[in-house]
Formats: structure tokens, sequence, C-alpha cells
């Protein structure tokens, strides 16, 4: 992107313009770029991560290039089954999954990732009968942007240690299960290469392990996601280039889940100022934006880069706040911008992955729209909330 501009010449100033603003746009030509990088540096079967972003529109675009799904919960099933994905196409993985949870997978007939042996007991209570099973494995190393996204070690409530994981195995052969895949996702947005190869190794070694203590064959090799991207100006984007040692590195199939890395570049939170604000030494920029829609920067501590859309040379430090009524609600702190005034747009860059999917109606603020762009054309692709969907699903009981 360059001037404000997507796609082939889309302006963002003029879709904020035509939709308002708060808006969220999306290049599906960089959505289709991102795709085939990581599919061509791996050689793996993609399943596209559905957490990062559900939006419809993605997932149509993304099953029509060939992508699988990455399913967290029923809810993103039934998503990615209306988006048109064979159930076949879908695995499930979660944790702490209710009867409910796992019986809406088994009716819907996706694959199971199981993240314990009680879990994978519970579904074979149900009468479930799989001819594939996937289990998922805690490798005891990882990393992450923060201390919250290490899936990793005794603190993490995911997958289970090698002997746990040997007693779910021989239990799904026992009972019949023809096809075996290992799964281990042990950390969240990491540029470093050698972080991934470090990975296949360990899970190649739990995988032999596993085949050895068992007397079965793991078919699939899933390494789960974690694909970073740069949010900083000065991050080094992961090389890619590195990661083609994955080709042929397993004995079977290598599945990869990404999900930020195909679709966080690609999305632009575009907002208007609405107030300059000096305060003492400080000066607040006031958007129509806030952490309803980006609670990354508040949750985590997360940066995104911000640019304008004006030429204005003259810069300041200023702290970018929205307007929810919680003085977290700052998008960004101290930041050196362009000078800007009222009416002015901000674009907050990398807003295409946990941005709208963690989203919510906080101080009573619907979500914005959400626009998709491809080459020439643009859409919406989901419209603004309005204030009457606040109250949807909503009733008043007869006795009040």
């Amino acid at each position: 992107m360059s001037n404000c501009v997507v796609g082939n010449g889309i302006s963002l100033m003029e879709l904020a313009d035509r939709f308002g603003t708060p808006l969220i746009v999306y290049d599906l030509g960089r959505v289709e770029e991102n795709y085939r990088v990581i599919k061509e540096a791996t050689g793996a079967r993609v399943l596209y991560s559905i957490k990062a972003n559900p939006n419809l529109a993605i997932l149509t675009f993304l099953r029509k290039l060939g992508s699988g799904a990455d399913a967290a919960s029923p809810g993103e099933i039934f998503l990615a089954l209306k988006a048109g994905f064979e159930p076949g196409n879908i695995l499930y993985t979660g944790a702490f999954r209710s009867i409910n949870d796992i019986k809406y997978g088994i009716d819907a007939g996706v694959i199971f990732n199981f993240d314990s042996r009680r879990e994978f007991e519970r579904a074979l209570s149900l009468g479930y009968k799989p001819k594939t099973a996937f289990f998922r494995v805690d490798l005891g190393y990882g990393r992450g942007f923060a201390p919250g996204v290490v899936l990793a070690g005794e603190e993490s409530k995911f997958g289970m240690f090698l002997d746990d994981a040997v007693e779910a195995y021989r239990l799904a052969r026992d009972v019949g299960v023809g096809e075996f895949g290992i799964h281990a996702m042990m950390g969240s947005n990491v540029l470093d290469a050698d972080y991934f190869i470090k990975i296949a190794e360990l899970l190649k070694e739990y995988a032999e392990a596993i085949e050895d203590r068992v007397g079965i064959r793991i078919r699939y090799f899933d390494m789960g996601g974690g694909f970073g991207i740069p949010y900083r100006p000065d991050e080094k984007p992961l090389d890619l280039g590195r990661l083609g040692v994955l080709r042929n590195f397993f004995p079977g199939e290598l599945w990869v889940e990404p999900g930020r890395f195909i679709v966080g570049n690609a999305g632009y939170l575009v907002t208007r100022v609405t107030e300059v604000k000096r305060k003492g030494g400080r000066t607040f920029v006031g958007v129509d934006v806030g952490m309803n829609v980006l609670i990354r920067p508040m949750l985590y501590g997360a940066y995104h880069h911000i640019i304008t859309c004006s030429n204005n040379e003259e810069r300041e430090v200023v702290d970018v706040v929205g307007p929810i009524c919680e003085n977290t609600d700052k998008l960004a702190i101290g930041r050196e911008l362009p000078r800007v005034r009222e009416g002015d747009l901000l674009i907050i860059l990398n807003a295409g992955a946990y941005v709208y999917s963690m989203s919510g109606n906080y101080n009573g603020r619907p979500r914005p729209a959400e626009v998709v762009v491809y080459g020439n054309e643009y859409g919406i692709a989901r419209f603004r909330e309005s204030l009457e969907s606040l109250v949807a699903g909503q009733v008043i009981p007869s006795f009040i």
C-alpha cells in the first residue's frame, strides 16, 4: 500500500467517505499472495486459522484458493461450513470442550484434534468412531510476543506431554483408528525461522517416540501456526526461504495453520480524528475507534503502526486514544506522527488479524463495517452494526 491506496488504486479515503468510519478494509490480493507464499515455502497443506479473522468473504476466498480450515469452536465450524468448506477439510482443535462442543463436531463430520485422552474418551462415549484422529502434544518449547501467547510448558493449558500422549494414541489404536495425526502449536507471531525448524525437529522426535511405544505410524504432522508478521517498522519479516527445509522433513504429510500470516497485513483500520486535545505536556489525538474494536494494545501492549493520508511534514509526539470510558483505551502511546487535525484520517496497519474477531460492544459501541478489495473491485463484506443490534436477542422477562 502507498499513499492510502490498496488493491489496484482503490483509495482508502474514498472508501471512508462512502462507507463511513471506523472502517476495516481487507486487500484480498495480499491475502492471496500471503497464502501462496506460505504454501510454496513450506510445501505444506495449509489450513487457515479462522480465529484470526472469521469474515465469510475471506473464508470463501481462501477456500477457493484451496485452503483447508482450522476451527476452534462450533461457531467456527459453522462459519467454515457456511463458507463452503467440506467437513473433511476442517480440523477441529480445542481445549476443555464441553459435551455439546464435542457433539457438534461429531455431527458436523469434521476431523478432531484432541487436547487430552479424557477428551477423546468423552467423544467415544458419544458414539464417535473416527477413521482419523489427531492429538495435540506439548513439546515443552515455545515462543511468543507476549507471555499469554506462549503455549508450552506446565503453565500452558494446551496439549499433552509425551507419556500422556502415548496413552491417548494407545486408546485410539485399540478402538480402531486407522490414520493418525500429531499436532503442536507452541507460540504466536514468531519471526525467527530457527524456531520453526526447532519445532519441526521436536515434533518429529515426539512422533518417533510415540510410534515406537504404541506400534503405529503417524501420517499427518501439524506444526500449527505462529508464523509471524512485522508490526514495528524496524522488525524484519520471517525468512521464508529458510523454511524450505520443512519440505520432505517428515515421513508423512506436513500441515500448517497460519492465520495472522495470511490476513494480518492485508487489513487496514480506517479511523477519523474527532479531537486533538493538549493537556499539560501531552497531546491526545482522539479517534472514532477504540479498544472495543482494537483491543490488542490494551490486552498485550501490542504495537500497530499508524500512518496518515496527509502530506504534512510537521510531526509531533501524541497518544492516540479512543472514545471508550477507560483510560486504557489507548491505541498508541508516545507515538510520533505527522501533525493532524479534526476530520483527518488515520490508517492503523496490520488490522487483518485479531481485530474484528476480538471486538465487542463495550460502552454500547456498534462494531464497524468491513470492506474487501480485490484488484479494481471492492464491496461490503459486513455491514456496520446498528444501535438496534445492541438489543438483538434480548428479552425482558414478564416478571419485570
